[in-house]
């Protein structure tokens, strides 16, 4: 095969200039997006009915729908969540599911539930989108136009034409006033002339259709016959006769005023601490790429700007783009500044700028076959995939590093020998242990496919282009690089490397001393191997660093019974006061519920989103996190707030994967509404102790002030009235009853029937409503039922068909890990003295990293137990591979020691980068120990063999392991989205490849001679 390559170089640099064009247009092909999406599989159910309060959503609603999805196959979770009006299940289904499948499996269900529902309730699915599916926000501005024309233009104009946009499954919208028409019935002139409220819905209803009678021919022509029966405005409904008696008609005027209004709303938005404003959520259809379908939404704004009313404009505040830009740019610099300091590692170490750009070549070659191997494995590139190709900067080039460094040694001891043919003997020679050493870091790689949940959506992707990207290497280093040293001229007194001789030398003397004595060394070894374990044991743990989304969310909670009105009061003016920082480019709160509810907030809940200038543009030297606090202390004074800090994406992603908003939840599961309150609350108290805890709060299922009608049957019966009399009174003449639309072109409104305002706003005008009885009586509602104010609960959440309250929180100032295990010490108390039938569950951010570290305890033991197979394959026994795997625990010791001294937490990134440092370990050691095996089986003796074999690898050992150091150090010092995820697999890396390179160059040659003595390696 390395005949062919050299003796055909023609054909091979052919095939690379054909792979450049091809590598380049898979760039440009290669969706970009800013993180893999971590979304479970889900599908929302939500059920919206007007009035009912959260138990009697909870009994008609929730429960029968949570009752049909249970059975579902391949179902793991059914939450819900149900408050006043609004039913929310979760229904999540293992990740392989499909899917259209999850959707089609659901639907079907709910058709059985549907005959339990009440009448005119009909539940719908959510978006089919995912935690990351909200890729523009924007809000409309306008200084001539209400809330309620700049709703219904929303609604009515801008959604429709963006949802027509490839790649957009749904426009929310959220804020401002919905248009409605009321029918004002006043009950004293329904009272004078006999009339009710549902003769007003019936005629409502009767009078509002069109109807088409055929058609009449006429000669040769047709004429289509149509009666116009639609409503068309206001005064229309206040024309339709409700009766006439005597010849004299009682129209809907008579006993109501028609009169524009507005729906009965559960959310708002304000921006800026100008009041309250109209703000649009483009949700991108799952499985869509953000950057594409934000460009194509971006594109169509201006040509519907130029449609909307005049004075009417958008106002982009949250773009995905920008966050995908500045995470390309953050891995970007990390991947061009990594690569030059690959380029002056070869420079200083070889000592020929020529020669070390030969053998920097490797690195455009490994990206363009990475980048072709994603386009056809459908990889995007993001924060991981190309996070990837950084880690591996310094490792692809490896492979090249030591076919040009021995073929060069090659040209040096046999000048007169030909050309090729030293090209060929010297790639030979170095071929086996080099793809032995890259399949070793392919094979440790495969064992993350097993992970599951977040971080396997997170780390796969990286694990993927890694392989992709050593594979690459592969390539370049056995088909490409003999083929391009093979046209290259041959300088005959090429400049020598100035301070690498001095090295050599250096190393040859404190080397021969060390092998007088290597027991010693491997005594020290396992010594310092022994410490580290032990402050391993110290190590603060946690799932994974916070993602810097370049912006802040807040969620703000007031008590449950907060109107509204208030609460947006209240926003308005915390956004005045977030103003006051500079860093600040805007603010936008976001109250209650959006149309589309799938963060179902109550009127006292508030989202604060900060979006953030540049932190590189900042001039108050302040970080991030000092800015968290400085907010925290300032909008701490506001009085009845409770605040909890996190991140647009993350908050959205918490509440859709785990239900919760916070780094921990503490889920207690049991029957009965007020003992799991109580007992929430012993909960938080304790945690509160606990140095670390921040913003901690319990789920309000309490607190929520509503009025209560009471009817007595006795006397129902007395008087012949129904209990469904008695509810139709309450639900049309206080809480209104929608009895037809308005059309007006493509729009639609609402018409509703109801009392005015000031004729049921107090007990006392309830009271005071009229029944109809069978004999015609009327008679009021207290003479048969009472009315009292009481303290209901103002949500009830479930789980797994079991009631819970959450307590949450987040961990600030210290590891997740340590934190988790004082609040388990404390909360054993707690759990003993719970009434049976109640039970304590952690989850959240912990949840998560409970699965992934239970995974990785499985998955590093089986990548060494992959790495020992192949080194018994490359090096021909099991002696000499377990000499080789002697690297793994000084390779370690880098790693803990890197760990502690820049206060890094063991997480997934960290252990990803051990099990990648193991790969690179053994790499440098089966480099050396297969040459020294070659030496030895030519007959030199053991202990000259180690010398000799580890002097002249010494170049290509410094090299790959400077190479990949300092390839990795950008990651290090990088500031900027998605730095926080790849720094500490960068620092783990480092730190042990350091100690594992000492260990390959002065151990493993001590363990070699230890073990052989003066015997033959055969």
């Amino acid at each position: 095969m390395m005949n062919w390559i050299v003796n055909r170089r023609a054909t091979v640099l052919l095939i690379l200039a054909l792979m450049i064009p091809i590598g380049l247009y898979a760039f440009w092909q290669l969706p970009i997006d800013a993180f893999p999406d971590a979304s479970n599989q889900q599908v929302m159910i939500l059920t919206e009915a007007e009035g009912p309060g959260p138990l009697d959503v909870e009994r008609q609603i929730t429960q029968p729908i949570e009752s049909v999805m249970g059975g579902l196959p391949h179902v793991q979770l059914v939450r819900s969540t149900s408050k006043t009006g609004l039913s929310q299940v979760v229904v999540v289904f293992e990740d392989n599911v499909d899917t259209y499948l999850t959707r089609q499996l659901v639907m079907e269900r709910l058709q059985l539930a549907k005959d339990s529902l009440p009448p005119g309730v009909e539940p719908a699915m959510g978006p089919i989108s995912t935690g990351l599916g909200e890729v523009l926000q924007y809000t409309l501005k306008s200084d001539s136009h209400s809330l309620t024309e700049l709703r219904t233009i929303h609604d009515w104009i801008v959604a429709p034409r963006l949802r027509a946009v490839s790649g957009v499954n749904e426009v929310n919208s959220f804020g401002g006033l919905v248009r409605q028409i009321e029918v004002q019935v006043t009950p004293e002139r329904l009272l004078k002339y006999n009339l009710t409220l549902q003769e007003v819905e019936e005629a409502l209803a009767k009078n509002n259709a069109n109807a088409g009678g055929g058609f009449i021919v006429r000669h040769w022509e047709q004429q289509n016959i149509r009666n116009l029966g639609l409503l068309c405005s206001p005064d229309d409904i206040g024309n339709i006769v409700l009766r006439a008696e005597d010849g004299t008609p009682v129209f809907v005027s008579d006993i109501a005023d028609v009169v524009e209004s507005h729906m009965t709303r559960m959310g708002a938005v304000t921006r800026d601490g100008a009041g309250e404003t109209v703000a649009g959520m483009v949700i991108m259809l799952k499985g869509e790429n953000a950057r594409n379908v934000v460009e194509r939404v971006k594109d169509v704004l201006p040509s519907i700007e130029r449609s909307l009313p005049k004075g009417v404009s958008f106002d982009v505040f949250y773009d995905r783009t920008e966050l995908v830009r500045a995470v390309i740019d953050t891995v970007g610099n990390a991947l061009w500044q990594g690569g030059v300091f690959v380029l002056l590692v070869l420079f200083l170490l070889i000592g020929s700028m020529r020669s070390a750009i030969t053998a920097a070549l490797s690195l455009p070659i490994t990206a363009l076959c990475a980048f072709i191997l994603m386009d056809v494995v459908d990889l995007s590139a993001n924060l991981m995939t190309l996070g990837g190709l950084a880690i591996a900067i310094g490792m692809v080039v490896d492979g090249s590093i030591v076919v040009t460094e021995n073929i060069s040694r090659h040209f040096k001891e046999h000048a007169s020998a030909e050309k090729l043919q030293t090209i060929i003997t010297a790639v030979k020679e170095v071929a086996r242990p080099i793809i032995f050493s890259i399949l070793v870091i392919v094979l440790v790689f495969l064992p993350l496919f097993t992970l599951e949940g977040m971080e396997g959506k997170m780390f796969r992707p990286l694990a993927f282009t890694m392989i992709l990207a050593m594979l690459g290497s592969l390539l370049a280093a056995v088909f490409f690089m003999p083929a391009i040293l093979a046209v290259i001229p041959q300088k005959k007194n090429e400049r020598k490397a100035r301070i690498f001789p001095a090295v050599q030398r250096g190393y040859a003397w404190l080397l021969s001393k060390i092998l007088s004595h290597p027991k010693k060394l491997i005594t020290i070894a396992l010594l310092l191997f022994g410490g580290t374990l032990y402050g391993a044991t110290h190590l603060g743990s946690e799932f994974l660093p916070s993602l810097d989304e370049g912006a802040i969310a807040i969620n703000v909670v007031r008590l449950p019974n907060a109107s509204l009105e208030g609460s947006v009061k209240t926003a308005t003016f915390m956004e005045k006061e977030l103003q006051q920082f500079a860093e600040v480019k805007t603010v936008v709160s976001k109250t209650g519920r959006a149309e589309i509810s799938e963060d179902p907030m109550g009127p006292e809940q508030t989202d604060l989103l900060i979006m953030l200038h540049p932190e590189q543009t900042w001039t108050t030297g302040r970080t991030k996190a000092q800015l968290v606090d400085s907010i925290n202390k300032r909008l701490s004074r506001i009085p009845g707030v409770r605040l909890a800090f996190s991140q647009p994406i993350a908050l959205r992603m918490n509440e859709l994967i785990s239900g919760v908003k916070s780094d921990l939840a503490i889920k207690l599961f049991g029957p009965d509404i007020d003992v799991l309150k109580s007992n929430a609350d012993e909960i938080a108290a304790a945690l509160k102790t606990i140095p670390g805890a921040a913003d901690v709060s319990v789920e309000q299922i309490a607190g929520f002030s509503q009025l209560e009608i009471t009817p007595d049957r006795r006397k129902m019966a007395r008087y012949r009235i129904s209990m469904a009399d008695i509810n139709h009174l309450v639900e049309t003449a206080i809480g209104g009853t929608v009895a037809t639309e308005l059309v007006k072109g493509q729009m639609r409104f609402g018409i509703k029937v109801r009392f005015p305002k000031k004729r049921r706003s107090s007990i006392a005008q309830i009271e005071r409503l009229l029944l109809n009885t069978p004999e015609g009586a009327r008679i009021p509602l207290n003479r048969i039922a009472t009315i009292s104010q009481v303290e209901g609960p103002a949500q009830i959440s479930r789980e797994n068909n079991q009631r819970r309250v959450v307590v949450e929180l987040n961990v600030r100032g210290r590891d997740l890990g340590s934190f988790v295990a004082v609040a388990q010490q404390r909360l054993i108390a707690i759990q003993e003295a719970l009434p049976p039938g109640y039970w304590i569950e952690l989850g959240g951010t912990f949840e998560n990293q409970q699965r992934a570290m239970k995974q990785l305890a499985i998955v590093v033991p089986i990548s060494i137990l992959l790495i020992f197979a192949m080194l018994i394959s490359a090096l021909g026994g099991f002696k000499p591979a377990l000499i080789v795997l002697f690297n793994l625990p000084f390779a370690l010791i880098g790693g803990v020691v890197a760990m502690f001294i820049l206060n890094v937490h063991l997480n997934v990134p960290a252990t990803v980068g051990f099990i990648a440092l193991f790969g690179v370990a053994v790499q440098n050691g089966t480099v050396l120990l297969s040459f020294i095996q070659q030496l030895i089986a030519g007959g030199t003796p053991v202990i000259d063999a180690v010398k000799q074999a580890s002097t002249l690898r010494l170049r290509a050992l410094l090299m790959t392991a400077l190479t990949t150091i300092l390839g990795l150090l950008p990651m290090v010092y990088a500031i900027g989205p998605g730095a926080e995820v790849q720094r500490p697999l960068a620092i783990v890396v480092m730190g042990g490849l350091f100690t594992a390179t000492l260990l390959t160059l002065f151990v493993l040659p001590s363990v070699v001679v230890s073990v052989y003595g003066k015997k033959s390696a055969s």
